[in-house]
């Protein structure tokens, strides 16, 4: 493969400016293939995080830095041609353009220390390249990526996506969620604090998580994941504290219907104006028989932002998370405050669109905030629903302060949650917020889940916990004794097995079943079936015996019989390696799946992915974490499956933050390029 003479016009421009010498920098890999990563600057950290990254996962950073360099269209086809749109239609490159230079100078040096070690890897390593043109990557590239992640994972992204195709658009966020627990040691048997950093994320692909230790004599010395193509920690553990982020469900965002002009074309009314669209022309390459076709779309910009036509009219999106450039920097300094105080100010500079955050420190501090950059709203109107685009009584430009967010400090119970449910439900019930405190126009959920419900069953049973008692919350996989899915399956465990002899045995097995998803249960079989069949269903008792009926046909025309238990339905498995493995839809511990052949066996693809448990009391906080599969993504490396009998046994490996140990107990210590 060639390169310009840009490209290392641009390498060498970079290492002048920051001095990134590849020999300054060790990366320690542990047993398990873990980098750890050692230098004196932060930024060369970054630049130990790009090399060891791209050498456990390049092709997916590669997806990442695709999008975020306009290319999708010509790497993925059609398909990333639409992500090529999107990122033009919310405004990220401009948004990149107009407040990077408001970033700080130490987060733009560790950002140009992960572009130049992303961009040296991709010199060394040019056959792993999947488009010549992706390198070099600059600094605007990495940025744009980053809006845009912050605005898919907001859910605009499937809105958008419903707009353009005509569909039905109401509150995108249905996630399969995350857990996030904090446990204060005056609830604990042995003088600790607990915290539980438990994402659920897919095991693979740009969402998936990678775990790292950075550490430099700048001041960073932290544990945790993030995700390809980050220069920084999302959440984990440093010497004194720690933070888990669930996905939180306020109203991030609103759709606005403009009211156009009968005669004047691509005109709408604004407060009895008459105001022209902006339009323009998203400039997209796709990928067709091998060859980069130029097209262009066409979009437009009102008041209230980007706007899209549809056979329905024109409708305008608007959200908190196109609007600062500061997310991915925000992220970068809590991973370096030292306690309650300093991660507080931190975090309250709202930076962050969204994310639930669940804390603990050395201090026994526990602490959560839904956090959210929420819009002050006119309460005269149904923000839930789409909004009138022509006046300026919808139209928002101040944000509800951080104070004014739900949150929790210390409470007495001793323990602090979040599994994606409301906020009002995050501590004993007798603490717990009032929903009725907050304006109803933030639109914070009041709903719980299967996961919620069952938390608190478990731990209001227990005065003080030990570390295995927290262990054995954390790793339930049990459901509560009223199903909370979406769907009232509830129904269907309340109908009389006698009264319908066709499915009979199938209710009689469900309705015996202890409600644990365990692998050689019959009923966690009939279950994962039945939940199959039961999603996105208004069931009533005629629903309910249709669904039984689908499902017990579905088995019998497979099997021969009913009698299925979980291990054969579902699998966690990746490349020849392959296990049964326990967990069902929102438990706590959960697990789901998706077809991988013809049959009725699935394989995992998302759940409990990566998993962080620390003990802080004196010394360094003691860890322990796990991924679904192992360190790096490549076949042919020892870390490709080293983890996955571990992760399905609910095994974790030990970790440390301390750096003799680490470095005395490495199975390989190198710099990057040098092999």
């Amino acid at each position: 493969m060639k390169y310009s003479l840009l490209f290392f016009l641009v390498l060498y421009l970079q290492s002048v400016s920051a001095q990134i010498t590849p020999q300054k920098i060790d990366i320690v890999r542990d047993q398990w293939g873990v980098a750890h990563i050692y230098a004196e600057t932060d930024a060369e950290v970054a630049y130990g995080l790009a090399w060891a990254h791209a050498e456990d996962d390049f092709k997916t950073i590669q997806s990442t830095l695709i999008a975020g360099k306009l290319m999708a269209g010509q790497q993925f086809g059609k398909d990333g041609a639409g992500i090529d749109f999107f990122t033009q239609f919310i405004g990220a490159p401009d948004l990149v353009e107009k407040e990077k230079n408001e970033l700080s100078p130490e987060f733009r040096a560790l950002l140009d220390g992960y572009i130049q070690g992303i961009n040296a890897y991709a010199e060394k390593h040019h056959k792993e390249v999947l488009h010549r043109k992706l390198f070099p990557v600059i600094e605007d590239d990495m940025l744009t990526a980053f809006v845009l992640s912050l605005s898919s994972m907001s859910g605009v992204d499937k809105i958008v996506g419903d707009i353009a195709a005509n569909k039905k658009f109401n509150n995108p966020y249905i996630g399969i969620g995350s857990n996030g627990i904090a446990i204060s040691k005056t609830k604990t048997t042995t003088g600790e604090s607990f915290l539980a950093v438990n994402s659920h994320q897919p095991f693979e692909g740009p969402a998936s998580w990678y775990e790292v230790h950075m550490h430099s004599e700048d001041g960073l010395n932290m544990l945790g994941s993030l995700f390809p193509a980050s220069p920084t920690i999302f959440h984990g553990v440093n010497e004194n504290l720690g933070w888990a982020h669930t996905v939180n469900h306020p109203d991030k965002m609103d759709v606005y219907q403009l009211r156009m002009h009968n005669e004047k074309k691509e005109h709408y009314y604004f407060d009895g104006e008459v105001l022209a669209l902006e339009k323009r022309k998203a400039k997209l390459k796709v990928k067709i028989l091998g060859i980069s076709i130029p097209i262009s779309k066409t979009y437009y910009n009102s008041v209230y932002g980007p706007v899209l036509e549809n056979k329905n009219g024109f409708f305008a999106v608007s959200f908190s998370s196109n609007k600062n450039l500061k997310a991915i920097q925000q992220w970068y300094e809590m991973t370096k405050t030292k306690n309650f105080e300093e991660f507080q100010s931190v975090i309250s500079r709202l930076e962050l669109p969204d994310f639930n955050v669940v804390y603990a420190d050395r201090d026994h501090h526990i602490y959560y905030v839904s956090n959210a950059k929420l819009p002050l709203r006119n309460t005269n109107y149904r923000w839930d629903k789409v909004l009138p685009g022509d006046t300026s009584a919808t139209l928002w430009n101040q944000y509800h302060s951080y104070d004014e967010l739900p949150s929790y400090l210390d409470p007495a119970s001793g323990y602090l949650f979040n599994m994606n449910n409301t906020p009002f439900n995050a501590t004993a019930y007798e603490e717990n917020l009032d929903s009725l405190d907050f304006p109803s126009e933030m639109g914070f959920s009041i709903k719980d889940n299967n996961r919620s419900v069952r938390f608190q069953s478990l731990i209001s049973k227990k005065v003080k916990l030990s570390y295995q008692d927290f262990k054995r919350i954390k790793f339930d996989i049990q459901y509560p004794d009223q199903f909370q899915f979406v769907e009232d399956v509830n129904i269907i465990f309340s109908l009389t097995p006698e009264d319908y002899p066709e499915i009979e045995e199938y209710l009689t097995i469900l309705q015996k079943w202890d409600r644990k998803a365990e692998s050689e249960s019959v009923g966690a079989g009939l279950m994962k079936v039945l939940i199959t069949h039961a999603k996105g269903k208004k069931i009533d008792k005629a629903k309910g015996v249709e669904i039984v009926k689908k499902s017990q046909s579905q088995l019998i025309a497979e099997f021969g019989t009913i009698q299925v238990p979980l291990s054969k339905l579902q699998v966690h498995k990746r490349g020849e390696t392959e296990m049964p493995i326990e967990g069902l839809p929102d438990v706590i511990a959960p697990m789901y799946t998706n077809k991988f052949g013809d049959g009725l066996k699935e394989k995992t693809y998302v759940g409990e992915s990566y998993i962080l448990l620390a003990r802080f009391g004196e010394g360094l906080p003691k860890l322990e974490s796990i991924m679904p599969y192992g360190a790096s993504s490549k076949p042919e490396s020892p870390h490709y499956t080293d983890q996955m009998e571990m992760f399905v046994n609910k095994d974790l490996k030990p970790m440390t933050l301390d750096k003799e140990e680490i470095y005395k107990n490495a199975a390989k210590i190198y710099h990057p390029q040098v092999e």
